[in-house]
């Protein structure tokens, strides 16, 4: 079933992103040799305050610009940033040294105080960080010398070590933000980072131009510029690299794969993403606190034929919030793989809807669900739900809204009802997303638990799956929550995606990984052949 209003949206979309491309085309490839790139993405913030505009497109342009002590590499274990050295001196603290010579972009040098300073102020709830999540085990975070960092938690936390690697971990200049704290990430005051390319212009939304840091401390950049827009239309995207007016995008919709495949000059790169889409049922609105309710949503929604659809079978039907690879290095993927098939899959039955939806006992009821126009496939799944449901006397109204807006919508935890979410990694770790979006503490403003969940006993399971080492204690605790979550329903997995990426065949980019949006992409073997 199709949206009637859908293609207007999208066709909107579509001749912006053409009047961006005929506005900003890059000159010639024989005027610009190996000068400038020219990359597309899906959709670009309206702010580069990474903390207020949380996502992989943000993420895709930011990791060139800002960055962490520590770091991933191309095989996604933690690696060494702008600390050089660092160590858990004990079960709660953390002692980072700032490598030597690193600079902000404007050539003033990287304190420890701008380190501390930067980590700090996601603690602030009135600075609304979007990842302040990631912090809550943080007792105090300081500059103990010249160049050294030490951070204190509450309790121990197995997933502390991830977040200076990641968006959360990104050193702002203390004295930039300080100072222009009502135009920081606007186009009047471009952010400062220390990593390979900086910030020369930003038109919101739109495009976002970078030019090499010839002070970096890492690996020399083999481009001068990199310009990136925004085009959220996939065929338009499409459209843009058969013309040659782009060199490359990341997040092309993995079912039009083929048709990327067979543009003339152009391979297509695809990488499990470790990703997750989900839909959250708020029990702070009724009925979805009723859990057969949940149930007869659940068994609505035909997971398997989405995965065929929208994914031409680039992915799997998700069983639980976590792909099984994110267990990496906690339990091995099989094992996870044979827990996953003990747990009731609510597998598409609109019988089972039907009975589901009599013990319920409640009345039909209306309500409005936000996806945002630069994702591919979630107006298609809530379009294919929303029908599904309709006998029920459920009416779901699928609202399309620019992505900042959308994500914007349910971080304000306000009428949440129910959310069409996405998720890529942070790191991989299988405490993350049960942390992330089923811990009670999560369940508050600037939190990711949008089912408002809140159960002491999946609590306890996630401390001891956080606090403890032991990867056989941590694996138990976490397939308690697993097992307690699919009984409760607050989401709903849909499925896992695999990611693909585009590029010209006279590039190559060794650093297209599941965390592309996490690392520096643009350093990572990216070189014309």
């Amino acid at each position: 079933m199709k949206n009637p209003h859908s293609n207007v949206h999208r066709g909107a979309a579509a001749a912006a992103a053409l009047a961006v491309i005929a506005t900003f085309a890059p000159p010639p490839a024989a005027a610009q040799e190996d000068e400038t790139i020219t990359w597309a993405l899906p959709g670009l913030p309206n702010t580069l305050l990474v903390a207020h505009a949380w996502s992989v497109n943000t993420g895709g342009v930011m990791s060139l610009v800002q960055e962490g002590l520590a770091a991933f590499s191309n095989d996604l274990a933690l690696t060494d940033g702008v600390a050089d050295e660092w160590e858990q001196v004990d079960e709660t603290t953390y002692v980072y040294s700032i490598r030597d010579g690193v600079t902000f972009h404007d050539g003033s040098p990287v304190t420890a105080e701008d380190v501390a300073y930067s980590m700090n102020w996601h603690l602030d709830p009135e600075n609304g960080s979007q990842m302040a999540a990631f912090y809550s085990a943080v007792d105090t975070i300081e500059a103990t010398g010249e160049r050294e960092v030490t951070v204190g938690l509450t309790r121990p936390d197995a997933q502390f070590a991830y977040t200076p690697a990641h968006m959360s971990g990104f050193i702002m200049k203390r004295a930039q933000i300080e100072n222009n704290p009502d135009t920081y990430g606007t186009p009047d005051e471009l952010p400062l980072g220390t990593g390979p390319y900086a910030l020369v212009e930003f038109v919101p939304g739109e495009r976002i131009v970078l030019e090499k840091n010839e002070d970096y401390w890492g690996t020399e950049p083999n481009f001068e510029r990199i310009e990136v827009l925004a085009i959220p239309d996939g065929q338009t995207r499409l459209l843009a690299m058969r013309n040659g007016d782009i060199d490359g995008t990341f997040g092309i919709p993995i079912s039009e794969a083929d048709q990327w495949s067979g543009l003339d000059g152009v391979n297509v790169v695809t990488t499990p993403s470790l990703g997750v889409y989900f839909l959250t049922l708020d029990f702070d609105t009724p009925p979805l606190d009723n859990v057969h309710v949940r149930r007869a949503i659940a068994h609505s929604l035909d997971r398997e034929g989405l995965v065929n659809a929208l994914l031409a079978g680039n992915g799997d039907v998700a069983r639980a919030i976590n792909p099984p690879e994110m267990w990496a290095g906690v339990k091995p993927v099989a094992e996870v793989r044979e827990f996953y098939d003990t747990l009731d899959q609510y597998e598409f039955d609109l019988d089972k809807a039907a009975a589901a939806w009599t013990e319920a006992g409640v009345d039909g009821f209306e309500m409005s669900v936000p996806v945002s126009s630069a994702d591919p496939y979630m107006s298609s799944i809530m379009l294919t739900l929303a029908q599904n449901v309709e006998p029920l006397g459920i009416d779901l109204r699928v609202q399309e809204l620019d992505h900042t807006q959308w994500l914007d919508a349910f971080m304000s935890h306000e009428d949440l009802g129910i959310q069409m979410r996405r998720y890529f990694p942070d790191y991989a770790d299988p405490a993350n997303y049960p942390f992330l979006f089923f811990a009670s503490e999560n369940a508050v403003v600037n939190g990711s638990n949008t089912s408002n969940y809140r159960d002491e006993v999946v609590d306890g399971y996630l401390a001891t799956a956080l606090q403890e080492t032991d990867t056989d204690t941590r694996a138990e605790a976490l397939m308690k929550v697993a097992e307690k979550v699919n009984a409760d329903l607050p989401a709903i997995p849909i499925f896992w995606p695999a990611s693909a990426m585009a590029i010209d065949a006279e590039l190559e980019l060794e650093g297209f990984t599941a965390f592309w949006y996490n690392t520096p992409w643009a350093v990572r073997g990216f070189e014309r052949k």
